[in-house]
This record gives C-alpha cells, structure tokens and sequence, in this order.
C-alpha cells in the first residue's frame, strides 16, 4: 500500500496507523466484502438478526479493546487510529463497520471521563471477553423521541422537550423514559445513557450512567427496520423504575453535558471516516464497473464524460479523507495526549492509574466521590476549553461535508452505471442508502455547521475584535 499517495504525511510518518490500515483491509476482504450484500438483503426481512460470526472474527484483530488504555490490556488506539480503521472497514459495509464505531462511541464516555472505577469494572470485561473470542459490547444512548439535536449542544439543552428523567435514591437513581435510535442498543452488553436529574434544570444536572443489559426495568423494545446501513441495529430503548446503583453513575452529578461535548470532539471525526468510506466504496465500485462495462464497443471508463466523473469523485474523497485526518490528529494533539500521555510517554497519573486499579482497596478507592472529584477536576484542568472548542468545530466540520461528499460521489456511481447501478449485485444503491444516515446521527448536519460556526468562525472572529 502507498500510504503516501493515499494518506499524505500524516499516515506516512506514523507506523502504527500503518499498521491499523493493514489489518482493517484484511479483515474487510476476508469477512466483510464477501458477506455484506447478503447480510443487507437478509436485514430487509429480518431487522433483529446480528452479524454475530463476522463479530467473533473481530475478537482476533483487537477491534473491540482498541481504544481502551493500555494499563488495563486493551490496544491503547487513538481517534485517528479509529477513524482510519473506520474507513476501511466501512467501505466493505458501513452497516458492519458500525457496529465498531458504535462500540467504540459508548467505550469513549468512559475512557474520556477517566472514571477508573469503571475501567476496572467494565473496560476490563471487554478485554478479557475479547481474550475468550467473545465480544463485549457498548452502546451510547443520547437521542430521546422529541430530543435529538437539542441533547447533543449545551445551548440547546435547556430548550429540549426532554422525556427522561433520573430520581435519587437511596444507594443510586431510578431511571424513567425512552432513548431512541440507538446503535447497538439492542445487542449492547453496557449502555453508557445520559439523564436529567432535573427536568427543568437539564444543563446543570446532565449526568451518565452505566446500565448493562438485564438491569431490572431495562428493555430493549424494538429494532428499527432501517433504509441502509441494516446490519448495525437501532433500538428503543424503554427505562421503567430502572434502578441504576450509585457506583454506576459515570463521573459526577451534573457533568454529563461537558463530558458529551467532549465526546463529540472525539466521535465526529470518526464519522466522517465512516461517510469516506462508504463514498470510497462507492468510487471503487464505478471505477470497476467502467473498466469491464463495454458500450458501443469500447469500454466505458474510455469515454472522456466517465473518466471526469471519477477524476471529481476522487478528488472529493481525498479532500474528505484530509478533512477527518486532520480532525482526528488535532483531537490526539490537544485532547488524548493531554489526557493519556503520548504514545511513547504515559502520563504520570495514569501509570498511578495503573497501580491503583483492579486491587481490592483501589476499587474502594475509586468508586469514592472524593476520588471522582479529583479525577473531574484532573481532565477540566488538563482539557483547554478553547482547544477543546476548535476540535469540536474542526471534527463537525469533516463530519457534515464528509456526508455530504459521500452522498455526492454515490450519485455520481450511479450516474456511471446507469439503470445497473440500482441492481443490488453491483452495491451502489446500497452505499447511496447507507451514506444518507452519515447526514443524521452524530448530530445532523445543521447542528454540525452550527457547530462550525460557534467553535471556528465566530470565536476566531471575536478574538479579532478584541
């Protein structure tokens, strides 16, 4: 592979993306390409069947520890690390290559907050399932059935017409209400959810919690018969008197929103990997099928409209490939180094971390709220909330015009193949399906440009004025 004609610098300097790169491709040439337009025709007719087997497989590269730290065995993966995976997996079956994405979305509420107590708790599960062949797997559930946009932007929040709501109670919470169109959400071991503890005060009482499939009053009441990307489940998922115990609140009362945010500054980027990919998929497809289609005894990538319909498609996916790139390095640079330490250097709290965790007295330690103020007052004093901003407005932006490109560049495989183009053997009708949600989950693209221009245009523009 040319890591340097595909991927620029960044990827060429950096030999353990490299090596992410390689065994995405391979795990997407032996497991996915070969299964994914059956999987996709079989989820038309049965929306609750899971990919189970191709997940198994995904238990031999390391794809479910990938981002977790080190110190508790996992692979230590960044968010450029994820994004590039992402790529590649979903321009075999964005569907498949959700269910990752998704995992790794609830995995980062909890590496992100650095909540110890639920790493050895839960992090560790996945490491040791995932050592047994069986994948243990994460969901994030934001998104309420009046509330999408609104639960995903601290402005916002307070104007949402939210029907959730978490009660104290003795030794925990009691959680009522509906979260909706949540991936994952009906095969998820663990589900990191966001609830008011207060309806009219959201903002000032937004906090995370961990329920894990089975919690009494948890249930999982229906998968969404979806349009594209089938293969990765959306779920209801139904909150009655669900009782969540204290030590499974994430971090402190009343944080939720700025962990989500800073969330979000890691997971867009991702998902803009994800739309590359599928419009990648898309483009290989059309170069394909131009190059073996003969028309009027020629092949049809030699008539000169074909050949600049691919050189724009191209030219769009590099132009989104740099756009997450950069999103997802400038993340690591200002966030997870910050946080983590660099990749040859640990930060010195999190060796002590290390030290602490799975001991009998660091568990007693760690689940104390005097321990989880120090580690919130730790990640507020390590994250710079300007840099925090930019990448927030930097990974929106390669989210929104990453979907974007990818609808454009999958009309423009239709274009190429014509009326063969709509035929499921030849896929593009598929990856126009799948590219479409790209443009709705991880906030919609409005709210993303909004985003854009909070983070990136005027806040550079205020400081001009200053």
């Amino acid at each position: 592979m040319d890591f340097k004609a595909e991927y620029g610098s960044i990827v060429e300097n950096d030999r353990s993306v490299q090596e992410v790169l390689l065994k995405g491709r391979e795990f997407r040439e032996k497991y996915i390409d070969p299964a994914a337009a059956g999987i996709d025709a079989r989820m038309l007719l049965d929306p609750h069947y899971s990919p189970d087997d191709i997940m198994k497989k995904g238990c031999d590269y390391g794809f479910f520890s990938f981002p977790i730290p080190q110190f508790i065995g996992g692979g230590g993966r960044t968010i450029l690390h994820s994004a590039v995976l992402l790529e590649e997996l979903c321009s075999g079956c964005a569907g498949i290559g959700n269910i990752f994405g998704a995992h790794y979305l609830g995995l980062s509420g909890i590496v992100l907050s650095m909540d110890i107590n639920k790493y050895d708790r839960f992090l560790r599960e996945v490491v040791k399932g995932e050592k047994r062949g069986v994948p243990v797997i994460f969901s994030a559930a934001v998104t309420e059935p009046m509330a999408g946009t609104d639960v995903e932007d601290a402005e916002l929040l307070p104007k949402a017409r939210l029907m959730t709501s978490a009660r104290k109670v003795k030794d925990g919470y009691v959680l009522n209400g509906r979260k909706v169109f949540i991936s994952n959400g009906s095969i998820a071991h663990y589900n990191v959810v966001t609830f008011p503890l207060e309806r009219d005060r959201p903002l000032e009482t937004w906090t995370g919690f961990m329920v894990p499939a089975g919690a009494k009053g948890f249930s999982a009441s229906r998968v969404e018969l979806k349009m594209g990307q089938r293969a990765a489940h959306a779920a209801e998922l139904v909150f009655e008197d669900c009782f969540v115990p204290a030590e499974n609140r994430i971090g402190l009362e009343g944080k939720g929103m700025r962990m989500t945010e800073i969330v979000l500054g890691a997971s867009r980027a991702p998902v803009a990997a994800i739309a590359t990919g599928i419009a990648r998929g898309a483009y290989e497809r059309a170069l394909d099928f131009s190059e073996n289609k003969r028309s009027g005894g020629r092949r049809l990538v030699d008539k000169q409209w074909v050949q600049m319909k691919l050189a724009d498609m191209y030219a769009k996916l590099r132009m989104a490939r740099y756009s997450y790139l950069e999103a997802a390095r400038f993340f690591d640079d200002s966030i997870t180094s910050s946080l983590m330490g660099n990749k040859t250097i640990m930060n010195p709290v999190m060796k002590a971390f290390g030290i602490l965790s799975n001991t009998g007295m660091g568990m007693k330690v760690t689940s104390s709220d005097g321990f989880k103020r120090m580690t919130t007052a730790y990640v507020e004093r390590k994250i710079d909330t300007a840099l925090a901003g930019r990448s927030l407005g930097l990974s929106s932006l390669s989210k929104f015009s990453c979907a974007d490109t990818a609808i454009d560049v999958c009309m423009g495989a239709l274009e190429i193949m014509g009326n063969e183009g709509a035929e499921e053997r030849n896929m593009a009708e598929k990856y126009l399906r799948d590219a479409k949600l790209t443009q709705i989950y991880e906030g919609t693209n409005q709210l993303n440009r909004y985003a854009v221009y909070k983070h990136l245009i005027q806040r550079s523009w205020d400081r001009g004025q200053e």
